[in-house]
């Protein structure tokens, strides 16, 4: 297993529902009420986040996965696709795929399907968030059903970057206007978008040309947008929803309180701070640590989660074989924070001074998590941090571009592979914090050459080490995901970091 999970259910709710149940079988019929924290700003493979957070449930019922991780082994498991399989150098893997199977447009899903969606994901134009998993693959079509997959380098994980990022394909007939094809999707999956009311709700239905016979159990998938400070155990409370996903600990506990249904992932990374090496401040590790040393993980755990949250103890769950918690990074810290920026600022006649961007997004807790950081830094003489709030699609734009000083930031991972590596990969997008370090580089390059669990432990010790020594981004809170659901849903499994699979899913007999 490659991340820690508690596959759970909470305990029975009052009144005549009945106790929640996350693994009977469903019956035909129904329409689920599905839970958005925002409405999608595209719903194409390439752009949209596929986060379970995010838009991850969307595009799993339009789309259906190749191939997904299974967070309660780590596995990776085939779905659209038949096997992905490696030779024996790792370098050149085989993609075979199911027979029959069609787009909801009747476009046959194909090897060839595949091969285009691919290239557009590798190609600059297309701006596709997934570009990294590309990027550099050679293609070629051998049959209907075979696709062989030529690396630039070796990859014993290349079957997880293709869960993670590739593993939703657009129809080849759509594939011609990527502009329509982010507001009209078309896909293979269980569902297909039926209707729109922008900023408040999409409406899937069953797809007929659905490849699985009997399946989905769903007829129609109602995805409301929640009001703004509206929980998501709140709306099934209400009536007004029947399932959706958590991030924050404290609304977990308090799902768990009202007896709601929980299937509980404890994934890799979590909440962070994350500092722009690339330039003043902190291109100074001095810098970095003293801001880390003013900072305490339980307090914030404390004062802002209810103390319902784990704080974190470095980039990997506490709980997963690949982590070793004797190596959390060091914090908390006040005397060595004000000696350090005694000598940053001169004795503090040397203005300290930067700024910390979040997003205005997230209501109530994140700004009294800012305020906290604020005040902590502000405490020694001559050091400023200016608060900057802006919106979910400027954070990303900036954090991407590097024009940042210190910003919040987050990852939520099944397994290290590919998000940790692209994270820390030095001229990579997503390494937002502009850090490289070859021992860092080495150790990650290493780690995604095996599959064995202790030898990717011992590169990935030693990724830790030298990270906890350059610090270029703290992580304070464990990543958690919650799927939360009322006590009518069965068939609730799920991929990666909490996506549904939703030709499973449905009402109880």
């Amino acid at each position: 297993m490659s991340a820690a999970v508690l596959v759970s259910v909470a305990a029975c709710g009052s009144g005549d529902t009945g106790t929640p149940n996350a693994f009977g079988t469903p019956t035909s019929g129904g329409a689920l009420r599905l839970a958005l924290i925002a409405d999608p700003p595209a719903l194409d493979p390439f752009t949209a986040s596929n986060f379970a957070v995010a838009w991850g449930n969307l595009l799993s019922a339009i789309y259906d996965p190749l191939v997904w991780s299974d967070p309660t082994t780590g596995a990776v498991r085939p779905h659209l696709a038949e096997s992905l399989t490696p030779d024996n150098t790792a370098r050149v893997w085989t993609l075979t795929l199911r027979p029959g199977v069609e787009f909801s447009d009747g476009a046959p899903f194909d090897a060839a399907a595949v091969k285009a969606n691919w290239e557009l994901h590798a190609d600059p134009k297309t701006g596709s968030a997934y570009a990294a998993g590309a990027v550099g693959l050679k293609l070629t079509v051998s049959d209907a059903l075979h696709l062989v997959i030529e690396l630039p380098s070796p990859n014993a994980n290349f079957d997880r970057a293709v869960a993670s990022g590739l593993n939703y394909i657009a129809s080849p007939r759509a594939l011609g206007d990527l502009t329509a094809l982010r507001t009209h999707p078309v896909g293979a999956g269980p569902f297909v978008l039926a209707g729109r009311d922008p900023g408040k709700s999409l409406t899937l239905r069953r797809n007929p040309r659905y490849w699985q016979p009997g399946r989905p159990y769903l007829d129609e998938i109602d995805a409301q947008v929640q009001l703004p400070g509206r929980t998501v155990p709140d709306a099934i409370d209400a009536g007004d929803a029947d399932l959706g996903e958590v991030t924050d600990p404290a609304v977990e506990k308090a799902a768990k309180k009202a007896g709601l249904g929980l299937v509980s992932l404890n994934l890799n990374g979590g909440l962070m701070v994350v500092f722009n090496t690339r330039k003043a401040p902190f291109n100074d590790p001095a810098a970095r640590q003293a801001v880390v040393d003013s900072m305490s993980a339980n307090e914030i755990n404390d004062r802002f989660h209810q103390g319902a949250g784990t704080p974190a103890h470095g980039i990997f769950d506490s709980t997963s074989p690949l982590a070793n918690i004797q190596l959390a990074p060091r914090e908390n810290d006040p005397e060595k924070a004000r000696a350090a920026f005694d000598r940053l600022t001169s004795g503090g006649t040397r203005p300290f001074v930067f700024s910390f961007m979040t997003t205005g997004s997230t209501p109530g807790t994140l700004e009294e998590e800012t305020l906290y950081m604020q005040q902590q830094v502000q405490r020694f003489p001559g050091v400023t941090m200016r608060a900057e709030s802006v919106d979910v699609a400027t954070l990303t734009r900036r954090l991407i571009a590097g024009d940042f000083d210190m910003a919040l930031s987050a990852l939520w991972m099944n397994d290290p592979e590919p998000n940790l590596f692209d994270f820390l990969r030095p001229g990579s997008p997503a390494n937002l914090t502009g850090y490289t370090n070859p021992v860092v580089t080495e150790a990650m390059n290493a780690a995604r050459l095996t599959t064995q669990t202790d030898q990717r432990y011992d590169a990935y010790l030693r990724a830790q080490v030298q990270l906890n020594k350059d610090l270029p981004f703290w992580v304070y809170q464990e990543a958690v995901n919650d799927v939360v659901f009322g006590p009518r849903v069965t068939g609730v499994e799920v991929l990666g970091d909490g996506v549904l699979l939703f030709d499973r899913v449905g009402f109880r007999r």
